[in-house]
């Protein structure tokens, strides 16, 4: 029998217009709901690499083999921003992004979001937490603020805060004054096999700056100018 021979009258149309919404169109909106709304969940993970030199690091979903890409999220920024690297249990050369990398000693487990990066693909990392309680370390005292590091052996810290500032420290305290240190920090470059220096990488002694390239190429088109 062809459909166009069927008389429609509203219960059929509703039963119809019913089957189309539930079984059909229903479905399909709540999965696209569901799978939006897991997209901009926060989610945790664990870093397997910090890019000490990019502020990023590579961060293994809990619970997945998928690994993301995240930018660090500080507390500070502009002229004032706070920086931390992991402990190392080894420095690598990742070949994906041509970058030393950090493999953390501890673990260190991690929130992150989509932050939905036109730019890029690229997750945040919010912050760390402890994934198990703390074993043997004194918190913060009410209205202090307390930065520990924790070794093998010892503890050292910084307190501040209403009880004044108590510093515990390896060595005796040291201050510098003065303007930027220009001797900045090597970046060792290593593969599987060999470790490279900066130096090695890049041993170049001359270094020209954008206006300088383009003064020298004017001077050379009018040289060359000049001659014809």
């Amino acid at each position: 029998m062809n459909t166009n021979d069927i008389t429609p009258t509203k219960g059929r149309l509703k039963q119809a217009l019913d089957n189309a919404v539930t079984n059909r169109a229903l479905p399909q909106i709540t999965h696209q709901i569901e799978t939006t709304v897991d997209e901009e969940k926060i989610r945790t993970g664990r870093v397997l690499k910090f890019y000490h030199y990019l502020d990023k690091a590579l961060v293994e979903l809990d619970n997945t083999d998928e690994t993301v890409l995240c930018k660090i999220l500080h507390r500070f920024g502009g002229e004032l921003i706070d920086l931390y690297t992991p402990s190392a249990d080894s420095i690598e050369y990742c070949d994906d992004l041509h970058e030393p990398c950090i493999i953390p000693r501890c673990s260190l487990n991690c929130l992150i979001i989509n932050i939905h990066d036109n730019d890029s693909e690229e997750f945040l990392l919010l912050g760390f937490y402890q994934n198990e309680e703390l074993v043997e370390l004194n918190p913060a005292a009410p209205g202090n603020f307390k930065i520990v590091s924790i070794g093998g052996t010892n503890q050292f810290w910084i307190k501040f805060g209403a009880d004044g500032l108590d510093l515990r420290l390896p060595n005796t305290a040291t201050t510098n004054v003065g303007d930027m240190d220009k001797n900045m920090e090597e970046v060792d470059y290593a593969d599987s096999t060999n470790v490279y220096t900066k130096q090695e990488v890049y041993n170049k002694t001359e270094v020209y700056t954008k206006e300088e390239v383009d003064e020298l190429i004017s001077k050379a088109i009018a040289e060359a100018l000049g001659d014809e």
